[in-house]
C-alpha cells in the first residue's frame, strides 16, 4: 500500500476538510441505518434507495449540496 503526504495551502486545506467532514457524515448515517437494521423491519435500504436519500438530504441541507457531488455518495455506498 502507498501513502502519499498532501502539502495543501490555507485555502486547499480548508475545502478538503469541508469534503471529508461531508463524507464523513454520509458514511455516519449509512452506518447508522445499517445498524438499525434487523430481519423483522424488512430489508436495509439498498444503494438505489440511500442514493435517493442522498440526493434529498442535499436538497433539504445547503451545506450539504455545496460539497463534492462525486465523493460522498461513492464512500458511502
Amino acid at each position: 500500500m502507498s501513502r502519499y503526504r498532501l502539502y495543501l495551502a490555507v485555502e486547499q486545506a480548508a475545502v478538503m476538510e469541508g469534503h471529508c467532514g461531508h463524507a464523513r457524515y454520509v458514511w455516519n448515517l449509512a452506518v447508522e441505518q445499517q445498524s438499525w437494521w434487523n430481519p423483522r423491519r424488512g430489508p436495509a435500504p439498498g444503494y438505489h434507495e440511500q442514493s435517493r436519500q442522498l440526493t434529498e438530504a442535499r436538497r433539504d441541507n445547503p451545506w450539504l449540496a455545496a460539497g463534492s457531488q462525486q465523493g460522498p455518495g461513492k464512500i458511502a455506498l
